[in-house]
């Protein structure tokens, strides 16, 4: 039997180069990577950093992709690449024909999730959990800093930690108090994540449901179709956080 999975895509703001970018769909990056195939790898992701998509990349691609490419500065341009397009629809070609579901299958959708973040997830095992960062940043072009100009470079890795994440009692707790004497290096300064073991979900759901929640489309995953809706949620409703350390 076939897994539906349920999907809400978060709008959140995102990062992306500060110069501009060429605009390529999911086929036209397919192109570019062939045409750079024997290319050095510094060159490789030096043209990567110049792309951004329209369209989002599926997991399944860019594994294919990235086992292909010559080095680790075009694997990881490429991870970045994909990352930045993960609040995009997909490719056209890659959705599904289905019909929508009528207003009483959207609604026991609904109610399936809500009863999978409200019972199942608090059911889940005590478990540990490594959390690797890798800090990316551009420099934007003509930035001046305190003594001097500095050149225009795309986004690039910076900085990388990793940490203990222990997930207990239907909380997570993060750093020495999660590895029981396990050392963890610092968290790297920039974005926080937390809630990534559930408790997002619920934030999630309470707050698509003081939105405007609807029907977008079906897609198909890797254990079968999943149900995407979207949702907006007025500044003042939201309990969606973003911290910057």
């Amino acid at each position: 039997m076939r897994k539906l999975v349920l999907l809400f895509w978060l709008t959140a703001g995102m990062a992306v180069p500060a110069l501009a970018a060429k605009r390529v769909t999911v086929d036209q990056l397919e192109q570019a990577l062939a045409a750079a195939h024997g290319k050095p790898d510094a060159k490789v992701a030096e043209q990567l950093s110049e792309l951004e998509l329209t369209e989002r990349l599926s997991e399944d691609k860019l594994s294919r992709w990235v086992a292909d490419l010559p080095g680790p500065e075009s694997k990881r341009s490429l991870v970045v690449l994909a990352d930045v397009s993960a609040f995009l629809d997909p490719p056209a070609a890659e959705i599904p024909s289905t019909a929508a579901p009528d207003i009483a299958m959207q609604r026991r959708l609904i109610a399936l999730t809500t009863g999978y973040v409200s019972k199942t997830i608090r059911q889940l095992p005590n478990f540990f959990a490594t959390r690797d960062t890798i800090r990316f940043q551009d420099t934007p072009p003509g930035h001046q800093a305190e003594t001097s100009l500095i050149s225009y470079q795309p986004l690039h890795a910076v900085s990388r930690s990793t940490e203990t994440v222990l997930y207990r009692d239907g909380r997570e707790v993060v750093g020495s108090d999660a590895g029981k004497g396990k050392k963890s290096q610092p968290a790297a300064q920039g974005l926080t994540t937390q809630g990534l073991f559930g408790t997002i979900l619920g934030t999630v759901l309470v707050d698509a449901g003081q939105g405007n929640l609807a029907w977008d489309h079906w897609e198909q995953g890797a254990d079968g179709p999943q149900a995407v809706f979207h949702y907006t949620v007025p500044r003042e409703e939201s309990h969606y956080e973003v911290e910057f350390w």
